[in-house]
C-alpha cells in the first residue's frame, strides 16, 4: 500500500500543475481581450475613415450634378443661338445693307465662340473632378462661378458668403431682382438655400451642419481637444451644432481629466445654457480658451 504522505504530495503536485494551467489560460484570455479591444478600435477608426470618404463622394456627386446642369443649360443656349442665327439669315431681306448684316453675324459668332469657351472651361473642370484630382473641386467651383448658369452662380455665392442679401446678388450678377427672386425661390424649394426675413439668403441646413470629430478627439490630449473645439465652434452655424459639439467633447474630456470635475460641470452647464438660447460665439470661444488653461493646470 502506498504511503498516505506520498499520495498527498502527488495531489499537491497535480493541484499546482492545474493552478499553473489556469494562470496560463487566464494570461492567454487577457491577451485575447486586449487584441479584441485593439481590433474594436481599429474597426471604429476604419468606420470613421469610410464615413469621411462617403461624405467626400457625396460632395463630388453633388458638384458633378451641378456641373452637368450648367453644361446642359449652356448647350441649350448655344443651340438656340444657332437656330436664331439661321432664321435671321434666312429671313433677312436682300435689300438690307451688307455692312449691317455682317456686323450682326459677327456679333453672333462672337457670342457662340464665347459660349464654346465657357463649355470647354466647365468640361475641363469637370474632368479634373472625375479623375479625382486634388484641385478639381476648387477649379470646378471657380468655373461655375465664372461661366455657369445663373442658378448655380447664385448657389455658389450663397455657399461662399454664408449670408447675403437678395438685392446684393442682383447687383453683383447685373440681373433683374425679380428674376433673381424667382431663381432663389426655386433653390429654396429644392432644399439648397433658405430665405430669412424675406430678403436674406443663407445655405440650407445640410450645408450648415459640421462633422464632429469624435473618434479623433478620443486619441487627442485635452489641450488639443479644446483647440479643435474652439475651431469647430467658429465654423458651426446654429445652436444645435454647437450644443452637440460641447456635449460630445465634454463626454470625452471627462474620461481624460481625473481631477476635472468642476471644469466638466461648468462645460455641461454652458451646453445646457446654449440649448435653451443661442449665445455669443466669440464669448464661447474665449471660455473654451479659459477651460484649456484650467485643464493644463490640473494636469
Amino acid at each position: 500500500m502506498s504511503d498516505p504522505n506520498e499520495r498527498l504530495r502527488d495531489r499537491a503536485i497535480q493541484i499546482a500543475q492545474l493552478s499553473q494551467k489556469v494562470e496560463t489560460l487566464q494570461a492567454q484570455l487577457g491577451g485575447s481581450h486586449r487584441r479584441a479591444n485593439q481590433l474594436g478600435e481599429n474597426v471604429s477608426s476604419l468606420e470613421s475613415v469610410i464615413g469621411q470618404k462617403d461624405s467626400e463622394i457625396q460632395m463630388l456627386r453633388s458638384e458633378l450634378t451641378k456641373t452637368k446642369g450648367a453644361l446642359d443649360s449652356v448647350g441649350k443656349t448655344v443651340r438656340t443661338m444657332k437656330v436664331e442665327q439661321t432664321q435671321l439669315l434666312s429671313k433677312k431681306p436682300q435689300t438690307v445693307d451688307d455692312t449691317t448684316l455682317k456686323d450682326e453675324v459677327a456679333i453672333l459668332k462672337q457670342r457662340v465662340a464665347k459660349l464654346k469657351e465657357d463649355i470647354k472651361l466647365l468640361s475641363e473642370a469637370a474632368t479634373l473632378v472625375l479623375t479625382e484630382k486634388d484641385e478639381g473641386i476648387g477649379i470646378l467651383r471657380e468655373a461655375v462661378r465664372s461661366v455657369g448658369d445663373v442658378e448655380y452662380k447664385i448657389l455658389n455665392m450663397v455657399l461662399d458668403r454664408r449670408t447675403i442679401k437678395i438685392d446684393e446678388i442682383a447687383s453683383t450678377l447685373v440681373e433683374d431682382i425679380h428674376t433673381i427672386t424667382e431663381i432663389i425661390d426655386r433653390l429654396q424649394v429644392a432644399g439648397e438655400v433658405l430665405v430669412i426675413d424675406g430678403s436674406t439668403v443663407i445655405p440650407a441646413t445640410k450645408y450648415r451642419e459640421v462633422k464632429i470629430p469624435v473618434e479623433e478627439w478620443k486619441e487627442m490630449a485635452p489641450a488639443d481637444i479644446f483647440d479643435s473645439l474652439e475651431e469647430l465652434v467658429g465654423k458651426a452655424e446654429g445652436k444645435e451644432n454647437i450644443v452637440e459639439a460641447l456635449e460630445k467633447s465634454v463626454d470625452i474630456l471627462e474620461q481624460k481629466m481625473s481631477r476635472g470635475g468642476a471644469l466638466v460641470f461648468q462645460m455641461r452647464r454652458m451646453a445646457s445654457t446654449w440649448s435653451k438660447k443661442e449665445g455669443n460665439v466669440e464669448e464661447l470661444q474665449y471660455s473654451i480658451r479659459e477651460w484649456k488653461g484650467r485643464a493644463g493646470s490640473l494636469a
